[in-house]
């Protein structure tokens, strides 16, 4: 597996972005800030956007877009043959815990 960089780009903004024939530069230069490699931000202008995360693919990632930011509330790895549902009860356990609550199924 490789990584995969999450991008926010702003709507009000999408005049900008629409018509930015280095958007792909700039996203690559910004993503690998993200990751720490790039010494100086300032040289990366992504006004009208953001990247929100640059992570391994295996990477699994709960949380909540709020207004221009994501807030992560639970962080895992992607476990060979577990299902859908078995992962997103993991993630939402390890949520739950995190904020101080235990997650338990209602009786049937």
């Amino acid at each position: 597996m490789g990584y995969r960089t999450v991008v926010m780009l702003y709507n009000d903004q999408a005049g900008q972005w629409t018509n930015d024939p280095d958007l792909g530069m700039k996203i690559s230069r910004k993503m690998n800030f993200a990751m720490g490699t790039v010494t100086n931000p300032r040289e990366v202008d992504l006004s009208y956007g953001r990247i929100i995360q640059c992570h391994h693919a295996d990477c699994l990632d709960l949380g909540i877009f709020n207004s221009y930011q994501f807030v992560p509330l639970a962080s895992g790895a992607w476990q060979p043959g577990e299902e859908a549902d078995a992962m997103a009860l993991r993630m939402l356990k390890e949520a739950a815990e995190k904020l101080g609550y235990r997650l338990v199924k209602r009786p049937a």
